[in-house]
């Protein structure tokens, strides 16, 4: 993957995460990791390791989605 594809699915899943209705409830706690692993630890990693960050992120956002919290 190229640099500018890594930041583009980065964006788009930050964007994703923004746009996730909370409804009043307290939102899956796997959503704010992920936004961590995006931001956060985004910054102080190198730029070799940040494909493993993107990866784990988008791993951690789809179970959220298939398992609702309670």
């Amino acid at each position: 993957m190229r640099r500018n594809e890594i930041e583009q699915q980065r964006s788009d899943l930050i964007e994703h995460l923004e746009k996730i209705p909370s409804n009043g409830k307290r939102p899956n706690p796997l959503y704010r990791k992920a936004k961590l692993l995006l931001t956060n630890k985004w910054i102080r990693t190198p730029a070799v390791h940040r494909i493993g960050l993107l990866k784990a992120a988008i791993w951690l956002v789809s179970v959220a989605d298939n398992n609702p919290f309670v």
